[in-house]
């Protein structure tokens, strides 16, 4: 992750916005207002997407990040916005140093092992004699094979080394490598074997369905029944969540995510229809986690299995989702007549009941109709708190009567909302057999001390060569190779002439390509400086600032793999970057189409309507023109993958 990415990810670009002057409205899951960019003073033109961290103003086309909407707003060169907002964010900004060009490498590195493996694991398991125990296992839980394709299921064979040989063999990495991702263990006296064997493999996926490690699930009498990826240092498991790729879009669709506890849980409700499911890698949900999921919606649906362990690990989600999650200041009256101000959680969070000693999967196999009848019934949160935080109390005893209320009080009073305090009051007299005033005494007692909180116990009840991304790729080909601008540029913009609609929207532009800030100032900057002075890459770079400098050194200096060749190396060169550019304007251009299709759902005014209509079709004729129907939408070269591997 680079510190740009790093800041960005601890800012809220909605705080960042508002902060500098711009009047923002809620507009469905996003934000709106005027444009700080043109006049206007009739519709607000100007949106924010607070999931990807971003703006975009449909009538001026002014769009970016944090960065560029400083830079922008402020006049500011990118280097002063990086130490402002670094300072914001507390990020310390650091030199790199060779250790930390060598860190990063070894990611990159053990990024391409993970998918190397990947491969290797679903054709085993697919085309493979070896995989047959594999098949009848996805067979016997009825995971259809489109199911194991999209997610790209594996089989670790029952062998000591043979993804070893694999990869060290037929990919030639070093042992130490296929190590460092996590994939096989060093013995005492030498040599190495496989981490994973005999296990149905789960490829684990970011966000941005990069594979950062594996989940796998014993097919034998290993003690072990599931077994994930050590720490590696693309695999933390506190933040992940399983799934996460594909569900995103459905997550933002209904508003809504549902957290499971398995692998196989998430498959099969993915394969019914329920898109919108994914799973931590453990029982409980971790801050990190919790913070992915608020970014995509405020209404979570938790269901864990219901037994004694399940409702635990529930309960301790519970806690991470009601710190994490975030919170809208009310105005809440007295009874003296006055105002009191007090945080209520911006949010939803329910209980799925599952039945005993059933889990998702089963249930869904069995009726996606009970499935989805569960999630209409799910608990809301406080009573689910009343049925679990009492359920090892013996309610019949003034002792455990009093831990009830002992226990349940200060969630009641933590309540904001008058009506909902004076529902759950009557519910916990119920509950616990008391009057309902003996409840409000204790809870309005709580509510006139100290601020109160949910108990934080409430649980208890060479391989140091840098490989590039294809957008850093791209920029390396065209500072190395000047002369390929023209083809890129040709590309970008050919056919764009039949769209005059989304003039504006999608520009056919190299800048447009490149997604990362420091790729962006870098080719302006340099596009200047060849104007003005066609001048050696040396001094152009003597004119950077010290992080973008260092960028630009590795991009001139990059080695391709695999390496051009020396005859017509120019064209070559050439064609290897309108690959790419093609390949990443069809990102650009999905997004574009997204924004917009969000900003037509929402905007009121009649003509933004019609005018957006008008623009959204195009950006979607020309998304079937530009985008090449593959296999596989995930997996863009696993065809040409799998017959290597013959």
């Amino acid at each position: 992750m680079s510190v740009t990415d790093d800041i960005k990810q601890r800012l809220d670009i909605v705080d960042l916005i508002s902060t500098s002057g711009v009047q923002l409205r809620k507009a469905g899951r996003n934000y709106t207002g005027f444009c700080p960019f043109h006049p206007n003073a009739r519709t607000p033109a100007f949106y924010v997407f607070p999931e990807t961290q971003s703006y975009y103003c449909f009538s001026c086309h002014a769009s970016g990040d944090a960065f560029n909407f400083l830079m922008a707003r402020q006049g500011l060169e990118f280097g002063e916005v990086l130490r402002q907002l670094a300072a914001r964010a507390g990020v310390q900004l650091e030199e790199r140093t060779p250790q930390r060009e060598q860190e990063d490498a070894a990611r990159v590195r053990v990024r391409q092992i993970n998918e190397d493996a990947a491969v290797y694991w679903h054709h085993v398991l697919v085309n493979t004699t070896k995989g047959q125990i594999g098949r009848d296992y996805t067979a016997q839980r009825k995971l259809k094979p489109s199911t194991v394709e999209t997610w790209q299921l594996g089989y670790a064979a029952d062998d000591w080394s043979d993804l070893l040989r694999y990869l060290t063999d037929r990919k030639g990495y070093q042992p130490e490598e296929v190590e460092a991702a996590g994939l096989v263990i060093k013995r005492e006296n030498g040599g190495y074997y496989d981490r994973f064997r005999n296990r149905l493999m789960f490829p684990i996926r970011n966000g941005k369905g990069e594979i950062i490690g594996f989940g796998g699930r014993a097919l034998g009498d290993d003690h072990a029944k599931y077994m994930n990826t050590p720490e590696t240092p693309l695999f933390h498991k506190s933040s992940v969540l399983y799934g996460i790729d594909l569900a995103r879009e459905a997550i933002r669709r209904e508003e809504a995510v549902v957290v499971v506890e398995g692998y196989v849980d998430v498959l099969m409700a993915h394969q019914a229809g329920f898109a919108n499911v994914v799973a931590p890698m453990g029982t409980a949900l971790t801050a990190d986690q919790v913070g992915i999921i608020k970014k995509l919606t405020h209404k979570v649906y938790l269901a864990l299995d219901a037994d004694a362990a399940g409702a635990s690990a529930t309960l301790k989600g519970l806690q991470t989702l009601r710190d994490g999650m975030d919170t809208t200041v009310v105005p809440v009256p007295t009874p003296h007549g006055y105002i009191r101000w007090e945080r209520e959680l911006d949010g939803e969070i329910k209980i799925i009941g599952l039945p005993p000693g059933r889990d998702p999967d089963e249930v869904i196999q069995e009726s996606p109709e009970a499935w989805r009848a569960l999630v209409a019934a799910a608990l809301p949160l406080m009573d689910y708190y009343i049925t679990q935080l009492t359920a090892n109390l013996e309610l019949s005893s003034a002792k455990g009567k009093a831990e009830a209320v002992e226990r349940l009080a200060p969630l009641v009073a933590a309540l904001a909302n008058p009506v909902e305090r004076a529902h759950y009051i009557q519910q916990v007299a119920l509950k616990v057999g008391l009057a309902e005033r003996v409840i409000r005494d204790v809870v309005e007692g709580l509510r006139r001390g100290k601020r109160v909180e949910l108990p934080r116990d409430a649980g208890g009840p060479d391989s140091t060569s840098t490989l590039l991304s294809r957008e850093d790729q791209l920029l390396s080909l065209l500072l190395r190779f000047p002369s390929v601008r023209a083809a890129v540029e040709s590309e970008l913009v050919k056919d764009l002439g039949r769209f005059p609609e989304i003039v504006g929207d999608i520009r056919g532009s190299i800048a447009e390509t490149l997604a990362h800030v420091e790729n962006r100032q870098l080719w302006q900057s340099w596009l200047e400086h060849q104007a003005i002075e066609h001048a050696e890459p040396t001094a152009w770079l003597n004119t950077l600032d010290p992080y973008l400098k260092e960028r630009a050194q590795r991009l001139l200096t990059y080695q391709d793999s695999p390496e051009l060749p020396n005859v017509s190396r120019q064209q070559h060169a050439a064609e290897l970057a309108v690959k790419i550019a093609t390949e990443i304007r069809r990102a650009v251009v999905i997004d574009r189409k997204n924004q917009i299709k969000t900003i037509f759902e929402v905007v009121e005014d009649s003509e933004d309507q019609s005018v957006l209509g008008k623009r959204l079709h195009a950006l979607i004729d020309y998304q079937n023109l530009v985008t090449t129907p593959r296999r596989s939408t995930f997996y863009l070269d696993l065809g040409n993958r799998l017959e290597q591997l013959k």
